[in-house]
């Protein structure tokens, strides 16, 4: 494992283990033991074990980390045990992480701000962000844009009937809620011009 950072962090900068991304990469699978690893793109990496079976269920860590206070190299090796809901569409099951310190259900878990180990966000006495709660009003609305466009291009690509029994579909009905999202946002925009690029035009006469 690579150091640790400092300052404000926020989700989507910081090392994470996502449960959803484990399931859909093969590395838990129901009734299996698996020996797999994680990597980042920062080069850190990780060994893994899962087992998703009727008599046990976690995923087993196994790494080092450098400590970011005094360099010390320290070997870490345990399990984080999986829970399960039923589904509220009532078909089978949800999984989720159990935190280690909390014992809070989560479906990811973090390590940043020093911590030797991964647990939830929940887990931590500094908070971390998200990436909008940290941007000016242009970061958020620019953000948003860009989110709210990628979900938009997802749904338009599947060419769904745009309506079923004289009504419309309920994703059809997303698509316009977004449309909507995405003008708004699109204008707040361009009229909540960054301080910096204020402080550029300040210089130049019109």
């Amino acid at each position: 494992m690579g150091r640790c950072s400092t300052g404000a962090m926020t989700t989507n900068t910081i090392q994470r283990i996502e449960l959803s991304l484990l399931l859909k990469n093969g590395q838990i699978q129901k009734g299996r033991h698996i020996s797999t690893g994680l990597t980042w793109s920062n080069d850190s990496s990780i060994g893994l074990k899962t087992a998703y079976t009727e008599d046990e269920a976690y995923i087993e860590l196994n790494y080092t980390n450098t400590s970011c206070y005094n360099d010390e190299v320290t070997k870490h090796n345990y399990r984080i045990y999986l829970t399960t809901l039923p589904s509220n569409l009532g078909r089978g099951e949800v999984l989720y992480f159990e935190c280690p310190q909390t014992h809070r259900r989560c479906r990811i878990l973090y390590k940043c701000y020093g911590s030797l180990t991964w647990k939830s966000r929940f887990a931590y006495s500094h908070r971390i962000y998200y990436r909008s709660q940290i941007g000016g009003k242009y970061d958020y609305h620019h953000n948003r844009y860009w989110a709210i466009l990628s979900e938009l291009e997802k749904l338009w690509v599947r060419q769904v009937k745009e309506h079923y029994k004289g009504n419309k579909t309920k994703i059809q009905q997303r698509i316009k809620v977004l449309e909507h999202k995405l003008k708004y946002h699109d204008y707040m925009r361009c009229i909540t011009i960054p301080k910096a690029f204020m402080g550029i035009l300040d210089k130049f006469d019109f």
